[in-house]
């Protein structure tokens, strides 16, 4: 499957060290599609649990390793999601809004 074609990278205050062994100081994320949002209102969980969940997906990461970043950092993933909500045209060219 295909998806849209814009995506945000977003530069960690704090970068993470993932199970892995693999280190993260950027994350990026695509925009959702209906199917996210349908996803996120079926699952299971708190709105928190479900949220987080939804960001992983999109930032194409597992749910553990979302618990692992800095609220501030978190707060940068989800303020990408909310300009992602916003009319193509409408959204601030990345970099000009703190992403």
């Amino acid at each position: 499957m295909s998806f849209p074609g814009e995506t945000r990278i977003i530069t960690l205050h704090s970068p993470v060290a993932l199970d892995s062994g693999v280190t993260l100081d950027t994350i990026t994320m695509r925009e959702p599609l209906v199917r996210d949002r349908i996803a996120h209102s079926k699952d299971r969980g708190n709105e928190e649990e479900k949220e987080a969940r939804m960001i992983a997906q999109l930032c194409n990461l597992e749910e553990k390793d979302i618990w692992q970043l800095t609220a501030a950092d978190y707060a940068r993933l989800l303020d990408t999601f909310n300009v992602f909500m916003l009319p193509p045209g409408e959204r601030p060219k990345e970099g000009s809004s703190g992403q």
